[in-house]
């Protein structure tokens, strides 16, 4: 009896460890699927990651990349539109000055001026020149130096708005009006002013494309960082 107790008892105890075995493999296999399915989940949380980092990273490169080059053009703009500024500005101080160093010879430019033009504007019946309040009042006095060039009558105006020199004239038959001020003659030349700018700030251009270039450089060597962490990370 104790004899088939003990073979019982050693079958019982062995189909226990069988048992466990089983419900051990089980458990591990189970444990195994739960890290296979956490992994695959990790695996596709990592790419979409990636996935996201790389498109924010890279759209924040590009918003840079424009935003900076767009910057260097504005910069070069603002600068052209200053100088261009200051130099009609200088232009017209430095006339000013040779106007008040020999007025006499200013006034004789004007008087040649008037007799150039005078084909186009000395029509009937009366022909008005508008000076500013200093040439006004000198010719004011000095009249017989503008009616002895034209046929027609002529009408001296001040101008209610004072320019550096020169003046303007205005033909009341044909509505025909000639602006010869300084101020305007300097609006002519804007388009010489702006050929020679031009010549000067194309070399800018080229640094601004080598600007560009350079940033370019910087992008990819960001990106290419950005790859190595991301590897790195994995």
């Amino acid at each position: 009896m104790k004899e088939r107790f003990g073979k019982l008892g050693l079958h019982l105890v062995n189909q226990a460890e069988n048992d466990i075995k089983k419900i051990n493999q089980q458990t591990l296999f189970q444990i195994a699927e739960i890290k296979k399915k956490n992994r695959d989940r990790a695996q596709e949380s990592l790419l979409k990651m990636r996935e996201h980092f790389n498109e924010t990273f890279n759209r924040l490169l590009n918003n840079s990349l424009s935003s900076t080059l767009l910057k260097i053009k504005e910069e070069i703009l603002k600068s052209k539109n200053i100088l261009k500024s200051e130099l009609i500005s200088d232009l017209t101080i430095l006339i000013e000055k040779k106007i008040n160093n020999n007025y006499s010879n200013y006034t004789n430019f004007l008087l040649n001026a008037l007799e150039n033009i005078k084909p186009i504007i000395d029509k009937p019946p009366e022909l008005i020149i508008t000076f500013n309040s200093r040439d006004y009042e000198f010719f004011y006095n000095h009249k017989d130096k503008i009616t002895k060039i034209f046929k027609n009558t002529i009408m001296l105006k001040k101008s209610d708005k004072e320019f550096t020199g020169g003046f303007i004239c205005k033909v009341l038959a044909g509505n025909i009006s000639y602006n010869y001020t300084l101020e305007n003659q300097l609006k002519k030349s804007a388009s010489i002013i702006e050929i020679e700018f031009s010549k000067i700030f194309s070399e800018s251009e080229t640094d601004t494309k080598q600007l560009e270039n350079n940033y370019l450089k910087i992008i990819q060597n960001q990106r290419q960082l950005a790859e190595e962490y991301l590897q790195n990370y994995e």
